[in-house]
């Protein structure tokens, strides 16, 4: 669960833009608190609530933007409305708010479950409510409301990101640092910073050792490499920048940039993307943290940003409605994009990450056609058809072609490939019979014990 401070107001915006979501049914006015005989009317406007906000304002001239207006936001849907409101109420107290006209309004169109609180930030006595450390102590006291130890907290972070696969100090800062630390290194150990104070400090033999420990998850990156692939496909790639401002100020500062692909990704499968840049300049690179399965990636590993940003068009290399209209395998046909790496990736996983190659194919919604003896792989639901020889190997191709009985199978079986036994036929020894007659006698041999 998160807590963040918005920007003030002197019209108290905060209010119109909640009262909008209620009426657009995107929100929902959990609690209405402090507002004196308002409460006891029916039917009140945003405008009642704002004056009343205005009017207890107006006792301190010295406040030109008096609105307090904050949001707390839970992951997912592990808190629902009664439960975040109560925490809402609870928070305020501390804050310093538990007396002051304030509204929650729940908001239901997101991802994650959220509260919008505002309130002013003067009192009823014409007394300005302490913001001093505001951003720090609206932390600091989400979680004593939540029961949370700051510390214990902090030491779990560290430990968790300490279980993460990684190659380098840079990426294991990256994980700390989505998290919202603040990380230095200084005299051998490297300082965990939150809310502007030191919280930890992590030993950097440590990390180097956890360095040294990282295995590389082939069969991750395969799986990875077809779920960006089939996503990126279904997702906008376009990377627009996220922004930050100041209340109050025109000055506008880039904090990053995410895209319709990013958000999904995060959302969806756990997988976050930080993309890499300098000044104002677009972004040169990207890397990948996968917390699902905790490690981290170069993206270039899973897939050249290059094609990530361009996956959508490069999707229609073969598009042909039936197999009798395929092009020829020839390398003069196709062009080495994302489709053939995504196709390549699920043929790959199809043969060495199942018992049997057909199982492989029906879990991804795929099939082998063949057609002028050549093997295709087939995906139906997108009208695609590629040569099997254009995604794998010479070896693979053949196994593949020896599997659907095009070309002959070798001397020795060919282990994991599930394939009917042939009849074996016993037919007599005519050679032997003319030789030997028939009704030969058989030699008598002594008796051995073969036990």
């Amino acid at each position: 669960m998160v807590v963040r401070i918005l920007s003030s107001s002197a019209s108290f915006a905060g209010v119109s833009y909640n009262t909008n979501k209620i009426e657009r049914l995107r929100g929902e006015l959990m609690k209405v608190s402090g507002f004196g005989p308002l409460q006891g009317l029916e039917s009140l406007r945003p405008e009642d609530y704002k004056n009343y906000l205005k009017m207890v304002s107006a006792q301190n001239k010295r406040v030109s933007k008096p609105q307090f207006h904050a949001v707390i936001s839970a992951k997912g849907k592990a808190y629902d409305k009664a439960s975040l409101t109560e925490v809402a109420i609870r928070w305020l107290r501390q804050m310093g708010y538990a007396d002051q006209p304030y509204l929650v309004v729940y908001h239901n169109d997101t991802g994650n479950n959220h509260v919008h609180l505002v309130s002013t930030r003067i009192g009823k006595d014409g007394k300005k409510i302490s913001s001093g450390f505001e951003n720090i102590r609206a932390i600091q006291n989400l979680n004593k409301v939540l029961g949370l130890d700051e510390k214990q907290r902090i030491n779990l972070d560290v430990q968790k990101a300490l279980s993460y696969q990684f190659k380098t100090r840079a990426q294991f800062k990256m994980i700390l640092e989505s998290a919202g630390y603040i990380l230095k290194e200084t005299g051998g150990n490297l300082q965990i910073i939150k809310s502007g104070t030191l919280q930890d400090e992590v030993k950097l033999m440590q990390i180097d050792e956890r360095i040294h420990q990282n295995q590389p998850d082939t069969d991750r990156i395969n799986q990875l490499k077809a779920i960006f692939y089939k996503h990126g496909a279904e997702h906008d790639t376009k990377l627009t920048p996220v922004n930050s401002g100041s209340a109050g100020r025109d000055i506008i500062n880039l904090k990053g940039y995410t895209s319709d692909f990013a958000a999904y990704m995060q959302d969806k499968h756990g997988i976050a993307l930080i993309f890499h840049f300098k000044d104002d300049k677009p972004p040169y690179g990207y890397s990948i943290i996968d917390h699902a399965k905790k490690g981290v990636y170069k993206g270039s590993e899973i897939l050249p940003m290059k094609i990530l940003l361009a996956i959508q068009q490069d999707r229609s290399v073969v598009d042909q409605k039936m197999p009798s209209k395929l092009l020829s395998p020839g390398p003069e046909n196709y062009e080495l994009t994302a489709n053939r790496e995504y196709y390549r990736a699920l043929l790959s996983a199809a043969l060495n990450n199942y018992p049997d190659l057909k199982q492989g194919l029906h879990h991804q919604g795929l099939e082998v056609m063949r057609h002028d003896d050549e093997l295709y792989l087939a995906d139906p639901a997108a009208d695609q058809y590629i040569p099997v020889s254009l995604l794998l190997d010479g070896s693979g191709t053949l196994l593949m072609e020896r599997y659907y009985g095009l070309k002959p199978e070798p001397e020795i079986a060919i282990i994991n490939i599930n394939r009917p036994i042939a009849t074996i036929q016993i037919a007599a020894d005519i050679d032997d019979e003319a030789i030997h007659g028939r009704n030969r006698r058989r030699k008598k041999k002594a008796r051995a014990n073969s036990r």
